[in-house]
């Protein structure tokens, strides 16, 4: 059994309360040839509220390839419940407020400081967030949780001896939040190779447990074949509502994928939204179904509703 022993006061879920934190919704954004664009962040299927699935309307946005912009507003009705005896610094301390992230799949980690303060008992502090990710630094499920730590130590007073006085010292988490990139379908699994023998075309599907493993190139991809003549016809370079034929190609791969899904065993419970994890093949399918309004009750009508989805978003 494993025990955490904390040996001087952190931050309560009253405290919180008390200093009255508040904050505004996080935006991500993503930047493309100078532009900014907004990414939709909605609750992830078949979890709490904490779980945020990310999603583009324009279905450009690859994480390998643009930058991640992530902004979040934040405020402190009443900082001075922090301080003194029944806080968790000493009176003279100075707080900050950090956000640490965590990338399991590509295994790393990091902290962003928001912003620091002094104890106050007249002011609202507001502080905002904004932070930029290079290309393909964050992958899979990222963990965001917004921290108060110890920025500068205090003069402890005889009654403030039990308070943390280390500089760094993380005294507690406001919040958290979990942000899927991947396994929604704003993110298709496209690859490209050259290969003199084959079609222009394919898709791999290789998983085992669609409901546990992820929708990413590991498990299931498009292959495009850039040694094949009809290669430049995808005419890729302006954007995939530019290229009629590509749009064709992922269509035609989530029939063959959807398709596969069905004639296995864990259907049943991926059309109803159950027991898949998150980011999964499950996942993604449940997600263009249910969102999308495609019809698989038979490989013709999935089809042609695919196609007619598709052909709403390029007119």
């Amino acid at each position: 059994m494993n025990m955490t022993l904390n040996f001087f006061p952190e931050l309560t879920e009253e405290l919180t309360q008390k200093m009255g934190f508040l904050s505004g919704f996080y935006e991500f954004k993503y930047r493309k040839e100078g532009f900014e664009h907004l990414l939709e962040a909605r609750q992830a299927e078949g979890h709490n509220s904490s779980y945020l699935q990310l999603s583009d309307e324009k279905n450009e946005w690859v994480p390998d390839e643009h930058e991640l912009i992530i902004e979040r507003k934040l405020f402190i009705k009443n900082p001075a419940f922090l301080f003194g005896v029944n806080g968790i610094a000493c009176n003279d301390a100075e707080l900050g407020m950090a956000l640490i992230w965590t990338s399991k799949t590509s295994n790393q980690r990091g902290a962003i400081e928001i912003g620091a303060f002094v104890k106050n008992s007249n002011e609202e502090i507001s502080f905002k967030l904004s932070h930029t990710f290079p290309p393909g630094h964050l992958k899979g499920n990222i963990s965001f949780q917004t921290v108060l730590f110890l920025k500068t130590p205090g003069s402890a007073e005889e009654n403030e001896t039990h308070l943390a006085n280390l500089s760094g010292m993380i005294l507690g988490t406001i919040d958290e939040f979990i942000v899927i990139l991947e396994g929604n379908g704003s993110v298709f699994p496209i690859v490209e190779v050259k290969e003199p023998s084959q079609p222009l075309w394919w898709v791999v599907c290789d998983w085992t447990d669609p409901q546990a493993d992820s929708f990413d190139e590991e498990n299931v991809r498009i292959c495009l074949n850039k040694s094949h003549s009809n290669y430049k016809l995808l005419n890729l370079e302006n954007g995939i509502y530019e290229s009629p034929l590509l749009m064709d190609i992922i269509a035609s791969a989530l029939h063959i994928i959807i398709l596969k899904v069905k004639d296995s065993e864990y259907w049943d419970e991926t059309v109803n939204g159950k027991n898949f994890e998150a980011g999964s093949i499950s996942q993604a399918v449940y997600y263009f179904i249910s969102t999308f309004n495609w019809d698989p009750g038979s490989p013709e009508s999935l089809a042609q509703s695919i196609r007619k989805d598709f052909d709403s978003r390029i007119q």
